[in-house]
């Protein structure tokens, strides 16, 4: 698989307007240039490693998010079902385990 460029700057993106940052002050929080930040958004430019570390710290983003776009569709349906497990008991938990055991063994077969 190979990352799709602009998928990356538009979550960058998003993230950033999601908390309320500028280009300018994303830039100077990370400690690049808004010129970079504005890069990086269109997909013109690649962040480096530690770029992108900074980028996901800040802007709280899951680095899963940015490399397996395609398993954050479900995110608000796995987040209900963690939720509605925190008051299960021990046992329910062992029945809801063995059942999706059970249904991907025959997602295999």
């Amino acid at each position: 698989m190979q990352l799709e460029i602009k998928n990356l700057g538009a979550a960058i993106k998003h993230a950033r307007l999601e908390k309320n940052l500028t280009q300018e002050r994303l830039a100077e929080i990370i400690n690049i240039t808004p010129v970079h930040i504005k890069q990086l958004e269109s997909g013109s430019r690649k962040p480096s490693i530690d770029v992108l570390y900074k980028l996901a710290k800040i802007l709280n983003m899951s680095i899963d998010e940015i490399f397996f776009p395609e398993k954050t569709d479900c995110k608000e349906l796995i987040h209900k079902i963690q939720l509605g497990m925190n008051d299960c008991s021990e046992h329910e938990l062992q029945v809801l385990y063995a059942t999706l055991t059970a249904m991907k063994c025959n997602d295999i077969e």
